[in-house]
C-alpha cells in the first residue's frame, strides 16, 4: 500500500472524516485506491453531496483479481458497485445505474455480507425508482432494510428509512411517510449523522408539504438546510429547492426566487439533475407573470434534463405555464402525458394535479366550454381529483380544488369558504401570480361595491376604501347599514323613515328618505355610470341592496353558515347533549367517512373565521333595527362554533375542541351544552382534575338559574 494512503485509512477508521478527505485531496488522481477504502470514501463524499468526487473514488477502486473469491473482498467490491450506482443515479444516468446495481446484487449475494447486501439492494431500489417501477422499488427496499437490520448496520438503516420515506412522499402516502421519517430522524439524532439527519428532515418536510402543513414543512426544511449549510455540503441545494417550494406554495414569490437561484448556483457545478430540474421548473412557474419568455426558457431547460424522479415535475410546470400563457392545447398535451406517467409511477399527487391541468386546459380550449354539459364534465374531473387529494390528506390542494369547483359552478359561498381555508393554511395573495391552478382561473373579481358590516363598517368601491367625508351625513351610512343588515331582503320605506327620523311626520320622513337614497347612490356610484338601481334598488314601497353587484360580508357569512350547519346536520352522526357522538354511533364506529369528516370540520372552521365581529359593532350604531339581525348572525356564529367543537371531538382533536368550548363558556357562562362538551373534551385529553373542577363550576351555574345539572359526562371518543 502506498504510504500516502496510510493516514487516510487511519482517519477513516477513527471516524475523523474531515481529516480523511483533506488527506485525500493531496493524493494524485491517478493513484488507485484499495477497494475497502474507495467505497468508504465514496459513501462519505456521496452523503455530503459531492457526487463527482464520489464517482472518482469508485472509479479508482483497485480490484485485486487474486482474492475475488474471498467473502470480504466480494463484500467490498459489492459496496463499490452499489455506491457507484447511487452516484450515477444522482447524476441522472439511468442506464449505468441499472447496470451497476444488478452487478452489485450478484456480487453481494455471493459475499454473504448483510451490509453489502443492504447497499446493493438500495442501489437496485434507486434504479427501479428511476425507471418508474414502484413495485420493484418497494421490494428492493424491503430486502435492503431486512439485511441492514440483520447486520446491525444503523447507518444503512437510517439511509434506507430516509429513502423509503422519500418513496412514500413520491407516491402521495404522506402520513405513512411522516411516521417512517420520524424513526429516521430519531436514528439520525441518535447516531449523530448530521447529513443523513438533514436528509430525513428534508424528506419529512416534503411529506408535511404534501399534507398542506406549510408551517411544519418550513420548520423541517429550514432545519435540514441549516444542517447541510453548517457541514458545507452541496446537498444544501436540495434544502434550498424545498424551501423555495414551500415559499412558492405560500405565494411568497420573491423568497422562492431567491432560494431557487441559490439552488441553481450550488447544483450547476456538479450537474445535479434533481436540483436543476426542480429549480428550473419552479422558476418557470414564478416567472410567467413578469416574463413569459423567461418562463418558457426555464420550462424548456427543465424538460431537457434527465431526472431520477421522472419528467412529472418539469411537465407539470411546462403545462401550467402554457395554460397561464393562453396556450391551452400545449397545456392539455402535458396534462395528458403526466396523467399517464403519474399513473404508471403510482404518483397520486402528480395524477391529481395532472387531472386538474387537463380539465382546465380542455375547458379553455373548447368553444363549447360554457355549455352546461361541458361544465358538468369538467366538474366531474375536478371532483375525482378532489377525492385523490382528500385521500392524500393535502389540505392546500383540497382548498385549491374547492376554489376551482366553486368558480366554475358559480357558487360564491363555496368559493368564499375555500378562500378562507387557504388563508388559514397560510397561503398569501401572491399564490395567484404563480403558474398553477389558482393562476389559471385568476383571483375572484374585485366587487364593484363591497360593504363590510361585521365589526367596523366600511365600504369599498372596486377595492378602494370610501372615506368618511364622502358620506355627507351619518344618516347616509345608517341607511346603508340598515339595508345591508336585512341580508338582501327588501326593507319597507316607512320602516326606514321611522327608524331614521322617529320624531318627524311620516310624509316628511319619507321625503327625507328619498333624498338620502339619492345621497347613498351618489357615494356608491360617484360618476353616475350605471342605472340608479344597480346598487341600491327601490320601488314605491321598499329599498334593498342588489346582491348581484354589492358584496355584503354579513350576507356571505349568513349563507355560508346556514349551508355549513345544514351539511353538518345532514351527516349520519348524531350528537349527544355533551357534544360527543351518541353511544350507538360510537359503537358502530360510524359517522361519515374520514375524508368527509375532515371536509366538514374544515368548512366549519372557515365559516367561523368569516365572522369578524358583531353586526355594525362600530360604536356609532344603535337602535332596535340592528338588534334583531345582530342577534341572528351572532346565534349562527355560536351554533357554528358548537358544531365545530363537536367535530373536533369526533376527529380526536381534543385540544382544539377544548379551545372552542372555552370560548363558548367564556362568552356565555350559562351555555349548558358548551360546559358539558368542555368537560367531556378535558376528560378525553386526560385532564381529569380540570374536568372535575369545570364540572363543579357548571353545577353551580346551573343552580343559579334553577336548572337541574346533568350527570358528569363520559369522555367522548372519536368516531
Amino acid at each position: 500500500m502506498l504510504g500516502v494512503l496510510v493516514p487516510i485509512e487511519a482517519a477513516v477508521q477513527d471516524g475523523r472524516y474531515d481529516e480523511a478527505l483533506r488527506h485525500l485531496a493531496d493524493v494524485p488522481p491517478d493513484v488507485p485506491l484499495p477497494v475497502a477504502l474507495a467505497w468508504r470514501l465514496g459513501v462519505l463524499l456521496h452523503q455530503r453531496g459531492r457526487f463527482d468526487a464520489a464517482d472518482a473514488c469508485y472509479r479508482r477502486a483497485a480490484v485485486d483479481t487474486t482474492d475475488q473469491h474471498q467473502p470480504s473482498a466480494l463484500a467490498d467490491r459489492a459496496q463499490v458497485l452499489a455506491g457507484w450506482a447511487a452516484t450515477r443515479w444522482a447524476k441522472g444516468d439511468q442506464v449505468r445505474t441499472r447496470q451497476l446495481a444488478e452487478e452489485a446484487v450478484r456480487v453481494a449475494e455471493r459475499s454473504g455480507d448483510d451490509s453489502a447486501v443492504a447497499a446493493a439492494y438500495v442501489a437496485q431500489a434507486l434504479a427501479a425508482f428511476g425507471a418508474g417501477d414502484r413495485a420493484d422499488n418497494e421490494h428492493a427496499y424491503a430486502r435492503a432494510l431486512a439485511a441492514a437490520e440483520r447486520a446491525g448496520d444503523f447507518g444503512q438503516q437510517l439511509r434506507i428509512r430516509c429513502n423509503i420515506g422519500s418513496r412514500l412522499v413520491e407516491e402521495g402516502r404522506y402520513l405513512p411517510a411522516v411516521e417512517e421519517l420520524r424513526e429516521a430522524v430519531r436514528l439520525g439524532e441518535l447516531l449523530g449523522q448530521h447529513t443523513l439527519l438533514a436528509l430525513a428532515l428534508h424528506n419529512r418536510a416534503e411529506a408535511w408539504l404534501g399534507l398542506g402543513e406549510l408551517r411544519r414543512a418550513r420548520s423541517d426544511a429550514d432545519e435540514a438546510l441549516a444542517l447541510w449549510q453548517r457541514a458545507g455540503s452541496p446537498l444544501a441545494a436540495f434544502g434550498l429547492t424545498l424551501t423555495a417550494r414551500v415559499h412558492r406554495v405560500r405565494g411568497a414569490a420573491r423568497q422562492a426566487v431567491a432560494a431557487y437561484h441559490a439552488a441553481l448556483a450550488m447544483g450547476e457545478p456538479d450537474g445535479n439533475a434533481q436540483v436543476l430540474v426542480e429549480a428550473c421548473a419552479g422558476l418557470a412557474r414564478i416567472s410567467y407573470t413578469d416574463n413569459r419568455a423567461a418562463a418558457a426558457q426555464y420550462a424548456e431547460r427543465a424538460l431537457s434534463m434527465p431526472s431520477a424522479a421522472g419528467p412529472t415535475v418539469a411537465e407539470l410546470a411546462a403545462g401550467w405555464v402554457a395554460l397561464c400563457s393562453d396556450d391551452p392545447q400545449t397545456a392539455l398535451r402535458y396534462g395528458e402525458q403526466v396523467r399517464s406517467e403519474a399513473g404508471r409511477r403510482r404518483d397520486a399527487a402528480g395524477l391529481a394535479e395532472a387531472m386538474e391541468l387537463a380539465a382546465l386546459a380542455a375547458h379553455r380550449a373548447s368553444p363549447e366550454a360554457t355549455a352546461n354539459r361541458a361544465i358538468r364534465r369538467l366538474l366531474a374531473s375536478l371532483v375525482e381529483a378532489a377525492a385523490i387529494w382528500a385521500e392524500l390528506g393535502n389540505e392546500f390542494a383540497l382548498a385549491t380544488n374547492a376554489v376551482l369547483q366553486a368558480r366554475l359552478s358559480g357558487d360564491r359561498v363555496a368559493e368564499e369558504i375555500a378562500y378562507e381555508r387557504l388563508n388559514q393554511i397560510g397561503v398569501q395573495e401572491g399564490a395567484w401570480q404563480i403558474a398553477g391552478p389558482l393562476a389559471a382561473i385568476g383571483p375572484a373579481p374585485v366587487p364593484e361595491v363591497e360593504v363590510q358590516t361585521l365589526g367596523d363598517f366600511t365600504v369599498r368601491l372596486a377595492g378602494t376604501l370610501v372615506p368618511v367625508g364622502s358620506w355627507q351625513s351619518r344618516k347616509a351610512r345608517d341607511l346603508l347599514k340598515m339595508v345591508a343588515g336585512k341580508l338582501g331582503k327588501p326593507v319597507a320605506r316607512e320602516a326606514l323613515a321611522t327608524a331614521l327620523w322617529p320624531e318627524a311626520r311620516g310624509e316628511v320622513a319619507l321625503r327625507r328618505l328619498s333624498v338620502l337614497i339619492s345621497t347613498v347612490r351618489g357615494v356608491l356610484d360617484p360618476d353616475r355610470r350605471h342605472p340608479a338601481d344597480r346598487y341600491l334598488a327601490t320601488d314605491p314601497a321598499t329599498v334593498r341592496i342588489n346582491p348581484a353587484y354589492v358584496a355584503v360580508d354579513a350576507l356571505r357569512f349568513h349563507d355560508a353558515a346556514r349551508a355549513a350547519i345544514a351539511a353538518d346536520g345532514a351527516s349520519p352522526a348524531t350528537a349527544r347533549r355533551d357534544g360527543g357522538p351518541s353511544p350507538a354511533d360510537a359503537a358502530k364506529g360510524g359517522g361519515i367517512p374520514v375524508d368527509g369528516e375532515v371536509r366538514l370540520l374544515r368548512r366549519l372552521e372557515a365559516v367561523v373565521a368569516m365572522y369578524t365581529g358583531d353586526l355594525c359593532d362600530d360604536g356609532e350604531t344603535n337602535g332596535d333595527w340592528v338588534r334583531q339581525p345582530r342577534a341572528v348572525l351572532a346565534d349562527l356564529h355560536r351554533e357554528a362554533i358548537h358544531r365545530l367543537a363537536r367535530r373536533c371531538l369526533r376527529s380526536d382533536r381534543t385540544e382544539a375542541a377544548i379551545g372552542w368550548y372555552l370560548r363558548l363558556t367564556g362568552e356565555d357562562g350559562y351555555d349548558e351544552p358548551a360546559h358539558l362538551g368542555l368537560i367531556s373534551a378535558l376528560s378525553a385529553a386526560g385532564r381529569h382534575g380540570e374536568a372535575n373542577r369545570r364540572y363543579q363550576g357548571y353545577v353551580a351555574q346551573m343552580r343559579e338559574i334553577d336548572v337541574e345539572p346533568a350527570p358528569f359526562p363520559l369522555p367522548a371518543r372519536p368516531a
